[in-house]
């Protein structure tokens, strides 16, 4: 199976450190019933995501795997690589097949007030 590298998030793009995940943890939020997102802007140059799909509050791993897949599309299609800001994105409930398309509306909502 050939897989698409246009397609998927870059790994200069990830947030990959916990003292970067902290770091953007005590900046601005905005927050609804599904997520809650951190916006903090960076010195790179181009805009990164982190995410965090806890057992917590999702203990099933397909329902994590599917949100910080859907999380890592949403960002790649709606954050150009100019905004130079790093997001955290966490997850605040289950995913399934009936609520994903509320939970995708959710995080655009939330994603285009980051922008403003």
């Amino acid at each position: 199976m050939q897989f698409n590298a246009k397609q998927t998030l870059p790994s200069c793009r990830r947030i990959k450190q916990p003292i970067e995940f902290e770091l953007a943890l005590r900046a601005h939020y905005l927050t609804n019933k599904w997520f809650t997102v951190y916006i903090r802007k960076n010195e790179n140059g181009y805009s990164r995501l982190g995410v965090i799909a806890s057992k917590r509050s999702m203990p099933k791993a397909i329902s994590r795997n599917f949100a910080k897949r859907m999380i890592r599309n949403i960002f790649r299609l709606n954050f150009s690589v100019t905004h130079s800001v790093d997001v955290v994105v966490r997850a605040k409930r289950q995913f399934n097949s009936e609520t994903s398309a509320e939970g995708r509306l959710a995080l655009l909502q939330l994603f285009q007030s980051a922008r403003m």
